[in-house]
């Protein structure tokens, strides 16, 4: 015999099961936003480990050069054939642009001294600069025989015999050298014992601009 209902049996009534559809659809939104926001904040969060980590290793660079090097240079001491508006030594050390007097050294990785009587060591220049938003490194060689450093060129001039400057670091809003004496005062390039750099990269996250900051510093260890 087909089976009927009771008068103890019930179904759901259509209010009933719209008010189960509203509650789901409710919870389904809220898990959706959790999702996404949890999604984003984690996507952030990514994005600033990633540009953490880039400004140190930018900094690693150029702490790295301090530390092999024996002095700021007030004005770039080998000439440019690039330099700022044409001026083949308008190099000057300041807030936004480091030139370090770098020890060079042979194919051996030995210095090359300039006056082996006084332990004089033959020197390069190094120029960090911010053009636009990319922190560049240029070489400027002595050209002394024995010099492994090669001077190296803008992009757009760069040849065998010439090389592209060196790219430190891209999205970069903001660039930063102080200059400190041995009475850890701050000084001028030419009385540096330290030099302290700053670095900023940012990059947009969807409509969200990241950013990180990397401050280090490094005295001098070669004269």
């Amino acid at each position: 015999m087909a089976s009927r209902l009771t008068k103890n049996q019930k179904g759901f009534t259509l209010i009933e099961l719209m008010i189960v559809m509203i509650v789901m659809g409710i919870l389904s939104i809220t898990l959706a936003n959790f999702i996404i926001s949890w999604i984003r904040t984690a996507g952030i969060e990514q994005t600033k480990a990633n540009l953490q980590y880039e400004t140190q290793y930018a900094l690693d660079n150029v702490t790295n050069d301090i530390m092999l090097s024996g002095s700021v240079d007030q004005t770039n001491r080998w000439p440019d054939p690039n330099g700022p508006n044409g001026n083949q030594f308008g190099w000057q050390s300041g807030s936004q642009i480091l030139i370090l007097a770098k020890v060079a050294t042979d194919s051996s990785g030995n210095a090359i001294y300039q006056d082996t009587s006084n332990y004089v060591t033959l020197k390069d220049d190094e120029v960090y600069f911010l053009s636009g938003t990319t922190l560049y490194r240029r070489t400027l060689a002595s050209g002394e025989d024995g010099d492994t450093a090669v001077t190296t060129c803008p992009k757009s001039d760069a040849t065998s015999s010439c090389p592209a400057d060196t790219v430190i670091a891209t999205n970069v809003t903001n660039w930063q050298v102080t200059y400190y004496d041995a009475n850890n005062s701050v000084t001028t390039p030419a009385n540096a014992r330290s030099v302290q750099v700053s670095i900023t990269i940012s990059t947009p996250y969807g409509t969200e601009p990241v950013s990180a900051s990397y401050t280090t510093r490094m005295v001098f260890r070669n004269d």
